[in-house]
């Protein structure tokens, strides 16, 4: 740990007390680079059939179509990889992840 670590951390505790120091504060400048209507769209491409000639959609295929759509101006493939990632959407696999009930 650093000493510039030590001595936000203290400051921090001087401000807030403990709870200060547990709990981060709220990035006010920080931008998503997808929000949740981008989202819920870039979802729904992912989850449409994918354009012929391929066999799932790929980043730059779900990026492109994004900014086609007018949907944002510009994102990059990483940042759809990230909010996919965390909302575990598969890109088109047939395999939805769930278990086949066995007939017996």
């Amino acid at each position: 740990m650093s000493a510039a670590t030590v001595s936000n951390v203290r400051q921090r505790y001087r401000v807030g007390g403990v709870e200060g120091v547990l709990k981060d504060k709220v990035q006010q400048k920080r931008r998503r680079a997808l929000g949740g209507t981008e989202e819920a769209v870039m979802v729904a491409i992912a989850c449409s059939p994918v354009p012929d000639g391929h066999d799932h959609w790929t980043l730059r295929m779900l990026r492109d179509k994004l900014i086609e759509l007018a949907v944002v101006e510009g994102v990059s493939a990483s940042s759809i990889q990230d909010r996919l990632k965390k909302m575990n959407v598969s890109r088109g696999s047939v395999n939805s992840g769930a278990s086949r009930k066995r007939s017996t």
